[in-house]
């Protein structure tokens, strides 16, 4: 799976819409915009930020966007898309793993349905850095298709081999567990609904600059 996301974001991000658009029955946008009531803030970046739709919406709701992509299609695409809608785009070519930004210049940091990549350490630790105190990690990791048509259980089965779907809390208590040994705290589990459609967001938050103070005190 992992050789098929790196396809469809390099050689064949041309195509990356429309498979989107297939395995959601058209509803992929209307499920990224579901992390939008839980952003807080207004320097937001978003990491693997694929084709710009996101970054559109960010940008109309007012937010001073930013969005980091290794994949220099997904690059072209996303500016060509805010160019044509008249925003200003900040968008940089880069890894999560090594984020190319200052220490404590974001108030939030999202990403939908990214790679297993979100959730290494390396990933969280950098974006422990560049949050501010208080500041807030938003991720769409996954998605239950509603209905019981025949294409709507198939895909249902799609995405959970693929595990693009509601994950087992077993999963969900090994993150969360493995969110508080990085520092984060007021880690929830947030199941966002559109039309049926079940999204599952995780939410973490780094400590307010008293909590941080405090902390090392107790140290």
């Amino acid at each position: 799976m992992e050789r098929i996301f790196w396809l469809l974001y390099h050689p064949f991000a041309w195509a990356y819409d429309w498979v989107a658009h297939v395995v959601s029955v058209g509803r992929w946008r209307h499920w990224v915009r579901t992390i939008l009531p839980f952003i807080r803030g207004l320097r937001v970046l978003e990491i693997g930020f694929g084709p710009g739709h996101l970054q559109v919406e960010l940008n109309a709701a007012g937010f001073s966007t930013f969005g980091v992509d290794e994949s220099m299609p997904m690059i072209k695409m996303a500016r060509n898309r805010l160019q044509r809608a008249g925003l200003v785009f900040n968008l940089v070519r880069g890894r999560a793993e090594t984020l190319p930004f200052a220490c404590e210049c974001f108030d939030c940091v999202v990403a939908t349905f990214p790679g297993a990549f979100i959730l290494a350490t390396p990933t969280l630790e950098g974006i422990w850095r560049i949050l501010r105190p208080g500041g807030r990690l938003v991720i769409l990791l996954g998605s239950r298709l509603g209905g019981n048509s025949p294409y709507a259980r198939f895909l249902r089965w799609l995405f959970r081999v693929t595990s693009q779907g509601p994950w087992l809390p077993s999963v969900c208590d090994s993150i969360t567990a493995h969110l508080l040994d990085l520092n984060y705290v007021n880690v929830t589990w947030e199941n966002s609904d559109y039309n049926g459609d079940r999204l599952l967001v995780l939410v973490a938050q780094k400590p307010s600059d008293l909590a941080i103070a405090e902390a090392n005190v107790l140290e």
